[in-house]
């Protein structure tokens, strides 16, 4: 037993606890995140991830740990806690954390296998193509599909010529969904554009929070410049909806400026009520890896009414 003699000695075990384990099992897993504060003026506040007026935010904002553990020869447990942290609002005091990819499984020569709350493998088929995400300008805002659900299986099989074959599956859950539903994903390329300068999916998904929907995505990456689209057909699962979706995005790495446009546009009213279009522009910041600033302006249209929002962002990736 240590016997603690002072205020400094207390100190000292203390970080050794935090400390020494770490760096045991530094092999075993990384904890990671994302801190990002936000300064945005919303005109009518009829977009999604924006109130109207001028708010200050933490969009998106989140700590996670993951990490995996060998078994044997055959299997790796894997697992992931991840949180959203919230904070800038009143209310966030009593409720400053909501659940994001929280899951636990085996991985090996049959590829992995985990079971918890999980990304579909349709909103996971979207790669790199959004150059708005987690902001106003997220195709989220008209794009049905992009879910993340609790009670589910997800299978990726291992990597064979730069092509992955991926499910989803969920349970009937009265929350989120009619009757049971299932998303599958067919990958060719790299999803981060580092392995290869290309990236292209298929994917359908039926059921899942009542849709039911296919889309194709590309996207690739020459030098300097990216591009990427998107075509998506969806549906409501009792039929009384449906209709056709399409991204365009670009970007330019100019130096440690990146500036980027992106068009939206779906008329299947599954996520809006009308056909929507948005439009958004901006300007990363690069200062390095893990840090960025950001300029975004975004524009959502719809049949009956319209909004736009305008943010200067500060981000970093730890």
């Amino acid at each position: 037993m240590i016997k603690i003699t002072s205020k400094t000695s207390l100190f000292a075990a203390l970080t050794s606890l935090l400390i020494i384990p770490k760096a045991a099992l530094a092999e075993d897993y990384d904890v990671y995140g994302k801190v990002e504060v936000q300064i945005a003026d919303t005109d009518t506040g009829e977009m999604r991830y924006a109130a109207e007026g001028t708010q200050i935010d933490a969009p998106f904002s989140r700590i996670g740990i993951k990490g995996e553990r060998k078994l044997n020869e055959y299997f790796t447990a894997v697992f992931k806690y991840e949180v959203q942290v919230k904070g800038f609002e009143s209310d966030d005091t009593t409720q400053p954390f909501s659940a994001r990819n929280t899951y636990l499984g085996l991985k090996g020569a049959f590829g992995e296998v985990v079971v918890g709350r999980n990304d579909s493998r349709f909103k996971y088929s979207e790669g790199k193509l959004d150059n708005f995400n987690e902001t106003q300008g997220d195709i989220a805002q008209i794009i049905a599909g992009q879910d993340r659900f609790g009670d589910t299986i997800t299978y990726s099989s291992n990597y064979w010529n730069n092509a992955q074959f991926s499910v989803t599956y969920a349970p009937k859950d009265d929350a989120t969904a009619e009757e049971a539903g299932f998303a599958a994903t067919f990958i060719y390329g790299d999803r981060g554009l580092k392995k290869t300068p290309y990236y292209v999916s298929l994917s359908h998904v039926d059921s899942l929070n009542d849709v039911i929907a296919s889309r194709i995505v590309a996207v690739y990456k020459f030098e300097q410049l990216k591009l990427g689209a998107l075509y998506q057909h969806s549906e409501s699962v009792d039929g009384t909806k449906s209709g056709d979706g399409y991204v365009l995005s670009a970007s330019y790495a100019i130096d440690k400026w990146v500036p980027k446009v992106q068009l939206a546009t779906d008329d299947s009213t599954i996520r809006q009520a009308s056909e929507a279009t948005q439009l958004s522009a901006g300007v990363d910041y690069l200062f390095d890896k893990q840090t960025s600033a950001y300029f975004l302006y975004t524009d959502l249209d719809l049949d009956a009414a319209a909004d736009s929002s305008v943010a200067l962002g500060l981000k970093y990736n730890f």
